[in-house]
């Protein structure tokens, strides 16, 4: 199974000058105290950084461009005393360069992988990676997950793509009328494709040649891009014939298909914070890669959610002028691609336009 998640940086992130390999620690330093606190200018930002097995205090100041001093002083801590440092531990620093935070990547061991490609993929130190963030891992074994920190201004490698692939769609399936009142004649079923997609339920999963064609061409180009490795849930699309299909207003006419926001890889049902399950860098990439094709009319989400995008879309880099031709929010009036509908919540509603050969098909 694919777990991994989709990582933009920042525009903080992206200004930052990388930060310079040290040596790495089995704990923080414990006796070596203390330069002097440094006045930081208004514009400074409180962050938490969580302790990672190998880095000490120096390391920890170094990336924040701050003291130790500073780092001791505001997180009252003594270093003389045993105890004040301890892996996992949360400290509270006072920075200009937030952007320069790790993140903790759980990562699902596959196949053929080992401690080096998957410190090349991730841009890591192998000794790192094994050694202080998964020592009770001795061997890697498949199936087993290990912890990644990776750095904000990376981007992992994406995995190989030999068995990504568009499956052959039957031709001949045509929708007709409206998506709210139409039909779908000789309609044909997404076909199985596990590693783009997983369809939830067969019933569901019919639809016209050219919206079927479109949906796998643009999953694939967003797997290709982004590298992401978390299941694309496929939820309802019409059924064989179309028509009235509850509890859907639409979804009669074979073009309209509803898809399951891609969740974070360390999101964990029932355990973590249903507000923490999605990935919305992985959704913006998503909902791009439909757009791109040129043959989607609308994308449907709720207002709520729409925020989430719109955040995930600037620190991806989207412009202004992007923004405002995709994404309705944060305005009410009825624009763009991207429009709110109530209860689409947890899901995308794309909606393909009409296929150069379906004549009798009708766009709103």
């Amino acid at each position: 199974m694919r777990l991994r998640g989709v990582v933009c940086a920042s525009a903080a992130a992206v200004a930052a000058a990388s930060v310079p390999a040290h040596p790495l620690r089995a704990a923080p330093p414990t006796s070596r105290v203390v330069a002097a606190a440094i006045s930081l200018p208004p514009n400074a930002q409180w962050i938490t950084h969580e302790i990672v097995n190998g880095e000490g205090l120096e390391d920890i100041a170094e990336r924040y461009s701050v003291s130790v001093g500073s780092i001791l002083r505001w997180n009252q801590l003594d270093p003389k005393r045993p105890g004040s440092f301890w892996v996992g531990q949360q400290l509270k620093i006072q920075t200009q360069l937030p952007g320069r935070m790790r993140r903790k990547h759980p990562y699902i061991v596959r196949p053929g992988d080992s401690w080096e490609s998957i410190s090349e993929r991730f841009h890591v130190d192998r000794r790192a990676l094994q050694r202080f963030w998964n020592p009770q891992e001795k061997d890697l074994r498949s199936g087993h997950q290990i912890t990644i920190w990776v750095e904000p201004d990376v981007t992992p490698e994406p995995l190989p793509t030999a068995d990504l692939e568009v499956k052959p769609v039957q031709p001949g399936a045509v929708s007709v009328g409206y998506p709210d009142s139409g039909r779908l004649v000789r309609g044909v079923k997404i076909p199985d494709n596990p590693e783009l997609y997983t369809i939830r339920n067969p019933d569901h999963a019919f639809g016209s040649t050219h919206a079927i064609s479109v949906l796998q061409h643009s999953i694939l180009q967003f797997r290709m891009r982004t590298g992401f490795e978390q299941p694309v849930l496929l939820w309802d699309m019409s059924q064989k014939r179309g028509g009235r299909f509850g509890p859907h207003r639409s979804h009669r006419s074979g073009r309209d298909i509803d898809i399951g926001l891609p969740l974070r890889p360390d999101y964990v049902p029932g355990v973590s914070p249903l507000k923490n399950a999605v990935d919305w860098e992985a959704t913006w990439h998503l909902v791009r890669s439909f757009i791109e094709t040129g043959e989607v009319r609308y994308v449907f989400l709720s207002r709520p959610q729409q925020a989430g995008l719109y955040r995930a879309a600037k620190a991806c880099g989207a412009t202004a002028e992007e923004l405002d031709r995709i994404v309705q929010y944060p305005r009410t009036e009825k624009v763009g691609i991207v429009r709110h509908s109530p209860g689409h919540t947890g899901h995308l509603h794309v909606r393909f336009t009409c296929g150069s050969d379906e004549t009798d098909c009708q766009e709103f």
